[in-house]
């Protein structure tokens, strides 16, 4: 298949007279398509987590985003589950291809390979911080591609150093890597990583650490041969107009972004610690954009929560004996810190920097 189109650039960006796209001539503000190839943005998406992001290590800096067009290396989409979506629709056939998952993982991963009739080998994550993959067991499956989490969802643990690497050296199909949290785990992307594994593939988001949740954007970074391929399987003008507009609003800002970013992790980190001296929590994990803890009874917190007026989940994904707690205001942590048992807001330790170098 080729790319749907040509949708762009417009006809009118040429000097010709636009007779292709049936919009309505009589029509306000909306009427026109919006930009199909969306170069603008990916450029200011990919520019901004350049500065906002750790810098990827020596050996990884090839190949790196810095000075290069991004356009056939990212492909935007409509949130990173849509993003997942488009990657099984373009690489894996129904009913004959097999996806390797490791949980605890992200529900929708099950669920999206069950829509698209792929079967899934479930390999769980080792460790008792669940950051360990068993290479071992993935590489003797029948499988065309590999779906990881890290951060990881619903344990906000992050995968142990050298873990990746040895996956990606050892394994000949796909890895697909949905780091929807990436820049709230204080580390480089993997996206430094796929001009050197080129069956990489890697999934992200603008909802979380970006902060811009409402406008249901997404992004899969590649090697040009995958990204060509999943431009042709993605719908025509996937982004609408009004998103486009608001999101290279929302990205000529880095210091905002850099604030949300930061306040984020702080106000995350002294949760984190606030809950560790909680008396009905044994572990507390907190790498990603929530607070996992692991709890004595699984009733009792849930219910102190909900007579706090609070709503976790519990027990996400079948994580038994766990609460995934979203970062909420300072004032409602401490409502969830008092419902726990850890005293009022007197309790949090002090702040913590994070600031990630530009």
């Amino acid at each position: 298949m080729r790319p749907a189109g040509p949708f762009s650039p417009r006809p009118e960006s040429r000097g010709l007279v636009n007779l292709r796209f049936n919009e309505n001539t009589f029509a306000g503000a909306h009427g026109r398509y919006p930009d199909h190839g969306l170069r603008a943005l990916v450029s200011r998406y990919t520019a901004a987590l350049d500065r906002l992001e750790p810098a990827p290590e020596p050996r990884h800096s090839q190949g790196h985003s810095q000075g290069q067009d991004p356009y056939d290396r990212v492909l935007l989409t409509r949130g990173a589950v849509d993003a997942l979506e488009l990657v099984l629709r373009t690489f894996f056939e129904p009913g004959r291809d097999a996806l390797a998952v490791t949980p605890p993982n992200f529900g929708f991963f099950d669920r999206l390979a069950t829509l698209h009739g792929v079967e899934r080998y479930a390999v769980p994550l080792r460790g008792e911080r669940y950051d360990r993959l068993d290479v071992d067991a993935l590489l003797a499956l029948p499988v065309k591609g590999v779906l990881l989490c890290d951060p990881n969802n619903p344990t906000s643990t992050k995968v142990a150093a050298g873990e990746l690497d040895a996956l990606l050296r050892r394994f000949g199909g796909l890895v697909v890597v949905d780091e929807t949290y990436a820049e709230l785990a204080g580390r480089p992307s993997y996206r430094h990583l796929i001009a050197h594994h080129p069956r990489l593939i890697v999934l992200r988001s603008l909802s979380k650490g970006l902060g811009m949740a409402g406008l249901r954007l997404g992004a899969v970074f590649a090697d040009p041969v995958a990204i060509t391929a999943l431009r042709a399987a993605q719908s025509p003008f996937a982004v609408p107009g009004p998103v486009i507009d608001a999101a290279m609003s929302e990205l000529s800002d880095l210091s905002v972004l850099r604030h949300r970013i930061d306040a984020f992790v702080e106000e995350r980190d002294r949760l984190a610690a606030a809950l560790a001296r909680c008396p009905l929590v044994q572990e507390v994990h907190a790498t990603a954009g929530f607070v996992t803890v692991e709890v004595t009874d699984t009733a009792t917190a849930a219910e102190a929560l909900l007579e706090a007026g609070l709503d976790a989940v519990v027990e996400p994904d079948g994580l038994r004996r766990h609460l995934r707690i979203a970062v909420a205001t300072r004032q409602e942590n401490s409502r969830l810190l008092a419902a726990l048992g850890a005293g009022r807001d007197r309790d949090l330790p002090a702040a913590t920097s994070h600031v990630l170098p530009y």
